[in-house]
This record gives structure tokens, sequence and C-alpha cells, in this order.
């Protein structure tokens, strides 16, 4: 083998050495491409929203569902601020309506649809503990009672109101003609289920002074994840406007086809055996 022929294979052999070493770090799999969707919803749907978003994703692995979960009135205030919500789930009409009726509507037209109902109820402490007046209680109509020193709501305040719950509550208490009566001992709490918490503790951390809670109001579905609160009445459906939950998707979102998909799969089979049989909620 002559000089010149040898070099010439010492450069192919040094070639092929070099492109077998790089083929090594070279992915020929196809490019994945995830989307991400996400959903600003009220919190009283954590545990029924996460149940479905394991199943929605099982059935659509391209599909990440992010979750923010808030008051309904602290969630528009984030969305009018600019956050990258693609669908909210409001529970109350009153804060969807605010971007659906804004100028231009922020909702997507044909969009918006009730997910689900509720009802609201009145819950105790299983164990009194401290607040000893919970054991004798059995309605709403004893909360006017001297012996019931601190109730845990929503927050009521604000329009619309922060918390759908406490505004709901508010409503049932002015039916039972008791509101302005209670109001002294009510504590409002920035979310439903910190309502809860608040009963399932007996306290209430209020301006920084821990307030003594005998008994608070909340949804129907937030009662029965616990078993540290019992029931002790439940509003009529006449005594607040009707607890619904509708479902818009915002015009900002970048993800249209994927927010109807997953808006369409909460009103599948699975997703209501999940809201109905598994967390109580009210099929619309």
């Amino acid at each position: 083998m002559n000089r010149r022929r040898l070099i010439v294979w010492i450069a192919t052999a040094v070639s092929s050495m070099t492109l077998v070493i790089g083929l090594q770090f070279v992915n020929f799999s196809p490019a994945s491409s995830i989307t991400t969707l996400n959903v600003y919803a009220a919190v009283s749907l954590t545990n029924a929203l996460n149940s479905i978003k394991t199943q929605y994703q099982n059935a659509n692995p391209g599909v990440n569902v992010v979750y923010t979960f808030g008051a309904s009135g602290t969630l528009l205030s984030q969305i009018q601020a600019g956050a990258p919500a693609d669908i909210f789930i409001s529970a109350a009409t009153d804060q969807i309506n605010v971007l659906q009726n804004a100028t231009p509507s922020k909702l997507v037209a044909g969009s918006r649809k009730n997910v689900v109902k509720n009802s609201l109820v009145l819950i105790v402490p299983t164990t009194p503990g401290v607040s000893a007046g919970s054991a004798a209680l059995t309605s709403f109509n004893g909360l006017v009672n001297a012996n019931i020193t601190g109730i845990a709501i929503g927050d009521y305040t604000g329009t619309p109101p922060v918390v759908p719950a406490g505004n709901y509550a508010k409503q049932v208490l002015t039916s039972r003609g008791i509101f302005t009566a209670v109001s002294p001992k009510l504590y409002r709490a920035s979310n439903v289920r910190n309502v809860l918490t608040a009963v399932e503790n007996k306290t209430l951390l209020v301006g920084g002074v821990n307030k003594t809670i005998s008994a608070g109001l909340v949804y129907k579905t937030d009662a029965a994840i616990s078993n540290k609160v019992r029931v002790v009445d439940i509003a009529l459906t006449t005594e607040s406007n009707p607890i619904v939950y509708p479902l818009g998707i915002l015009t900002r979102t970048t993800a249209l086809s994927t927010a109807q998909s997953f808006s369409n799969y909460l009103n599948g089979n699975t997703a209501k055996n999940i809201f109905k049989n598994n967390y109580g909620f009210v099929l619309p």
C-alpha cells in the first residue's frame, strides 16, 4: 500500500469512527409535544378535579393539566390581572359573569356551561372541645344561642364576593332572619376550605388573634371529605341563589382545542361518576 492510499485509508477510518461515536448521542425518537392546560378552579373542586385529571391525562398523554385552586373571587382577580388561565370554573355565576360581560367578552363564545351543583350545610366539630356549644347545635337558627361563640364563614365581601360559599351562607342566614343577630360572631375565611379547617381545629386566626370556632358553613361536598366535622343542618335550595359551578374558556387561551377537549371530558361518564359518586356533587 503506497503512502497516498494509506493516508486516505486512515482518514476514512477516522471519519467512520467519529460517525459511530456521534450516533450514540443522537436521539432518533419522534419529538414529543406536551400541551399545558391551565385550569383556574374553585377550591371546593380540588379533590374531584384531581381525580379527574388522572383519568383525563391517562386518556390524553400529550396534555399536562395544571390547576390553580382558590376562592372564585380571588381567581377572578388573578385572571383580570393577566394570569395565564385557559379555563375558569367558578363556584357561582357572579364571578364568571364579569368575564363574559366584559367588552369585548373574555370568554370564548358558546364555551360557558354549568359543570356541577352543590348545597350548603352547617357543620360543627365532631369533638366539641373548648367549643362546648357545638354539641347542642341542631340547626341554623341555633346559631343565635349564646353558647355559640364563633362561626366560620367564607369572605362574602366584595363585588363580586370573594368567596361564593360565604355569600351563599349570608343569603341563607338572611333568609332565616338571623344574619344581623349572628353577625358579631361571624369570622371570615379566605376560602371555603379554610372554613372547613377552622371548624376541624375549632379555631381561626383573625387579625393575628385566634378565635374560637363553634360552627361553620361550607358546601356539602367539603363536609363529606372530613371525619373531623359533622353536618347538623342543610340549607334549602330556596334560601340562596342556586349553587352552580359555571365553566368558561378564556379567549386568551393558546390551547383552544385542548381546552374544549377537557371541557367536554367534564361532561363525560367518567367525570360525572367521579363528581357524583365519589364526591357527592349534583349533576346539572
